[in-house]
C-alpha cells in the first residue's frame, strides 16, 4: 500500500468520523438501542436467568449487533443525502480505498458502541467482567467491530437506494455476522480454556480477513450497480 493509496483511507475515514463529530445522529440512535436491549434483559431476563454472567454476554453482544446495525443504518442514510456517496465515487481515486477508509471510520464507531454497551451490562445487570478481563475483552470488541464493519460497508452501500433501507438492512446484516456472535460469546467467558480460546479466536480472525477481502474486491463492482 502506498502513501497516497494510506492517506485517501485516512482521509475518508477522517472525514467520516468528522462528520459523526457534528452530528452525533449515528451514535446517539446505536447507543440508545444498545441501552434499551440491555435495560429489557435486566428487567424480562434478570430474575429468570440463574447465570449472570450469561445473561451479561448475552446482552452485551446482542446489543452490539443490533446497536452497531442501527448505527450502520443511519451512517449511510447521510451519505445518501444530496447524494454525496456519488460525490465521492467521482473522486479519481482507487474506490478500494475508500472501501477501506468506510471500513475504518464504521469500526471506531462499532467498537464506540461496544465499549458503551459493555458499561451498560455492568450498570444495568450488575455484573463485572473483571479487570484482568477487559483488556482482553477489548480486543475481541475491536476484532469483531472490524468484520462487522467490513460486510456492513458493503451490504449498506449496495442498499443505498433502496426505499426499505434503514429497516431491511438488520435483517440481512445479522445472519451474516453470526460468526461474529458466536466467536464474541465464546470469547467472553471468564474461564474458557486456553485451546478454545485459540480456536475460536482463529475463528473470529479468519473471518475478518475473509469478509475484508471479499469487500476490498467487491466494492468497485458493487457501487457501479
Amino acid at each position: 500500500m502506498n502513501r497516497r493509496y494510506a492517506r485517501v483511507v485516512y482521509e475518508v475515514a477522517r472525514k467520516d468520523l468528522l462528520v459523526e463529530s457534528r452530528s452525533k445522529q449515528t451514535l446517539n440512535a446505536a447507543f440508545v438501542f444498545s441501552a434499551l436491549i440491555i435495560v429489557v434483559f435486566s428487567f424480562v431476563f434478570g430474575e429468570a436467568v440463574g447465570e449472570r454472567e450469561v445473561l451479561a454476554r448475552g446482552a452485551l453482544w446482542l446489543a452490539v449487533v443490533f446497536g452497531g446495525a442501527v448505527g450502520m443504518s443511519h451512517a449511510v442514510a447521510l451519505e445518501g443525502k444530496n447524494e454525496a456517496i456519488d460525490g465521492l465515487l467521482l473522486v479519481p481515486v482507487d474506490r478500494s480505498a475508500i472501501y477501506l477508509g468506510k471500513v475504518l471510520s464504521a469500526t471506531v464507531l462499532i467498537t464506540a458502541i461496544g465499549t458503551l454497551s459493555l458499561a451498560f451490562v455492568v450498570v444495568f445487570l450488575d455484573y463485572t467482567f473483571g479487570l484482568e478481563a477487559l483488556s482482553s475483552i477489548m480486543l475481541v470488541i475491536v476484532l469483531a467491530a472490524v468484520g462487522f464493519s467490513a460486510v456492513g460497508v458493503l451490504l449498506s452501500i449496495l442498499m443505498l437506494h433502496s426505499q426499505l433501507q434503514e429497516s431491511l438492512l438488520p435483517v440481512l446484516l445479522v445472519p451474516l455476522v453470526v460468526p461474529i456472535i458466536l466467536a464474541g460469546t465464546e470469547l467472553t467467558q471468564p474461564e474458557l480454556a486456553p485451546e478454545m480460546t485459540s480456536a475460536w479466536l482463529r475463528i473470529l480472525l479468519a473471518y475478518d480477513g475473509l469478509v475484508l477481502l471479499a469487500g476490498w474486491m467487491t466494492f468497485e463492482y458493487v457501487v457501479e450497480d
